[in-house]
């Protein structure tokens, strides 16, 4: 070989090796949704340009629906560092999904491991429980993985989460269809088993309550069982507990409060109880964050008892107190270089005193990026959320 050559085949070399096997932290990730408003973050162009914009539409129209925030992240390499970890990572730094409710989702695929992490935030983890991302990675991503098909198991995979979050239900069904021909010896053998743990958990229920405890306070100590993502994953022993459990709560939201004077209350009909409602509460169960129910009785004051719902994109007003303000406009005062981070102006107004106020964000310093952006994707600026995760979630690889 004539020496004159090596220097450009080395060249050569280090670029081929430079561009395909690019190492990325947390901190380097491109932080897509600031710079374009996009939910994937794919700098070495693994998708192709229609699979990623459909994909993204997807997303959009997820958050758009109910309120959820989900990230792909797609990485030719993240060296030695372990996926789950950097899953974690990369979740809180970015703060995927909604301040307060946690709704968000990161999806990372890493290529040279060949190994695809769920990491969920925690107001998406009874939604999206471990077991559920697991079956989720394993029967609808992998396959189409080992066949190299990334953007059609990542579709698939996507598919079955937004099922879910926009309606858990289809978790029970999904969980029956893997279900579905399992051999018998081991439902038999199964159903054995939990039986001794139905009978440890009834029995801690039992014994949960304080004495004298009110029936209001009983429904609440219920509350705190929640095993509705057991009952998705081991729907055989665990439906039926949440069966008693809901029936428990049911009895205990419709037994009378004590009055100190003896009299006997009534449960006001549904139609009727806003009459007794001010305009707070009024709000807080037109805008679905609260219920509330209205005991009431001859010649004493209606007794009202508020039973939070599941929590939506509204936050507790400083003024007037109730779960009633709403983000309604973002704009960035002084953008992100790579150098400083930036600042955002976040406007609230609460949707019953009609309070106004404004915070600032900071917007993370932008990161380089030496291949650029993927194409398609959404234009314009954005942010997320300011979602937690506590390490909920599963991978698996191929």
């Amino acid at each position: 070989m004539n020496c004159k050559f090596l220097p450009l085949i080395a060249f050569s070399l280090f670029w081929i090796t430079t561009l395909s096997g690019q190492t990325f932290t947390p901190e380097s990730v491109p932080n897509v949704k600031i710079q374009n408003n996009s939910y994937i973050s794919d700098p070495s162009n693994i998708l192709d340009e229609a699979t990623y914009n459909q994909i993204n539409s997807e997303l959009s129209i997820l958050e758009d629906s109910v309120g959820s925030e989900v990230s792909l992240v797609m990485l030719p390499s993240i060296g030695e560092a372990v996926p789950k970890d950097f899953a974690y990572k990369l979740f809180n730094l970015w703060g995927i999904g909604k301040s307060g409710s946690d709704n968000g989702l990161l999806i990372l695929f890493v290529l040279d491991q060949k190994r695809v992490e769920f990491e969920t935030g925690n107001g998406l983890e009874g939604i999206l429980p471990d077991a559920i991302c697991k079956r989720i990675v394993t029967n609808e991503m992998i396959p189409s993985f080992k066949n190299e098909a990334y953007g059609e198991g990542l579709l698939k995979g996507i598919n079955a989460i937004s099922a879910i979050i926009q309606s858990p239900k289809n978790a029970i069904e999904y969980e029956e269809k893997e279900n579905k021909g399992e051999g018998g010896f081991f439902l038999e053998l199964y159903g054995y088993l939990t039986a001794f743990v139905n009978g440890v958990i009834l029995l801690l229920l039992g014994r949960s309550f304080k004495k004298d405890e009110t029936p209001y306070n009983k429904y609440h100590t219920l509350k705190k069982y929640n095993i509705t993502p057991l009952a998705f994953i081991f729907p055989i022993p665990f439906l039926g507990i949440l069966w008693f459990v809901r029936k428990e709560m049911k009895k205990w939201r419709n037994t009378p409060p004590q009055e100190p004077h003896g009299v006997k209350l009534s449960k006001e009909q549904e139609n009727r109880s806003n009459n007794y409602l001010n305009t707070g509460q009024s709000k807080e169960a037109e805008l679905g964050v609260a219920e509330y129910d209205v005991w009431v009785g001859e010649g004493v004051e209606p007794t009202i008892l508020r039973y939070v719902k599941s929590p939506k994109s509204y936050t507790k007003c400083p003024s007037c107190k109730f779960q009633t303000e709403k983000l309604v406009s973002s704009t960035t005062i002084r953008a992100a270089t790579y150098s400083n981070t930036g600042d955002e102006l976040q406007r609230f107004t609460c949707l019953h005193c009609g309070q106004e106020r404004e915070s600032i964000h900071t917007i993370p310093k932008k990161v380089r990026s030496s291949n650029g952006g993927s194409g398609g994707g959404r234009s314009g600026g954005g942010s997320w959320g300011g979602g937690r995760s506590s390490g909920g979630g599963a991978g698996g690889s191929w």
